[in-house]
């Protein structure tokens, strides 16, 4: 997949194409597919696939938000998952000022047709971009004959009778309802964070912990709890459990931590390196136990839930 930065430095042509523009934040089950059917689209018209998407996403700019209180998926793994559906050419627009005040119009003509040439224009059923977000099915449609291009406006996608949103998944996701937001994200909810020293303290329970700076992510972090985890070390995958939250027995400083502990594990020297955590199911709330040995009691058995899934 070609990856394009910048509009004015294409240095290749194309003579038609099949496309779709979105934020595609999270990209759901929903999205997945919608960029399924424009790949395949593209096949069958033998056109180049086409995917036009924003960066940083214009929702965090206009409501001057940080990406942690927004993002449910990383750029990387966005682009990944894009490219592994088997989009050709993705164009990543700066979203800025400039783009936020364009007429809708003028985005279609100067982002979409001069460059790409589509016979196949591809949206979700909700979509919009340009100023005061005029640029709807209903614009695409009114245009078709101008540039000369088919509009195709996918449906709402529904999982068990509900539709598929990135606000819903959002709002699952702030509740620690993991199972949920998985079945409709179409895999597990994944952050990556910098390891950093911490006070060592699960250690002397025999329950060691990665450490995972809360300041390095930079996408929602579900809700406080006790998580079975896979944790993605260098080339390895290990299952474990994490904690989030200010941990009542043992923390007296009275600040956050997201810790996790993983099984099979024990070098624990990852210090300034990153890991990246997928969260497969909510086990419990934080409880102030009286002891440690009492936690550690309570660490086992749920290190026992987490194998039985496994089993």
């Amino acid at each position: 997949m070609k990856i394009i930065n910048n509009i004015e430095n294409i240095d290749f042509s194309i003579d038609s194409s099949v496309l779709t523009i979105g934020t595609f934040d999270g990209l759901h089950r929903g999205h997945e597919y919608l960029i399924r059917e424009l790949s395949f689209l593209s096949k069958k018209l033998g056109n180049t696939s086409v995917l036009v998407t924003f960066m940083p996403n214009p929702y965090i700019v206009l409501n001057n938000i940080g990406p942690e209180d927004y993002h449910i998926i990383s750029r990387e793994k966005k682009y990944n998952i894009i490219q592994n559906l088997g989009i050709d050419v993705l164009l990543e627009v700066n979203f800025k000022e400039s783009i936020a005040s364009m007429r809708a119009y003028d985005f279609l003509k100067k982002n979409i047709i001069e460059p790409f040439t589509p016979t196949d224009i591809m949206i979700g059923y909700d979509h919009h971009f340009g100023y005061k977000r005029e640029g709807n099915a209903s614009f695409l449609e009114k245009y078709q004959s101008e540039f000369n291009y088919k509009l195709h406006v996918a449906e709402a996608f529904s999982v068990d009778g509900e539709t598929v949103s990135s606000s819903m998944i959002r709002k699952l996701i702030a509740e620690g309802n993991i199972l949920t937001a998985n079945k409709y994200l179409g895999r597990n909810y994944n952050i990556s964070g910098l390891i950093t020293s911490g006070e060592k303290i699960g250690r002397e329970i025999s329950f060691p912990t990665a450490n995972i700076s809360l300041a390095s992510i930079k996408q929602i972090i579900p809700m406080d709890g006790v998580y079975f985890i896979k944790a993605h070390v260098e080339d390895s995958i290990y299952h474990g459990m994490c904690n989030i939250g200010y941990n009542p027995t043992t923390n007296n400083h009275a600040e956050k931590t997201f810790e996790a502990h993983l099984f099979n594990y024990d070098k624990y020297d990852l210090y300034d390196k990153y890991i990246a955590i997928e969260f497969v199911d909510y086990i419990r709330s934080e409880k102030k136990f009286k002891n440690r040995e009492d936690l550690k009691k309570q660490l086992e058995k749920d290190k026992e839930y987490c194998m039985s899934i496994l089993n």
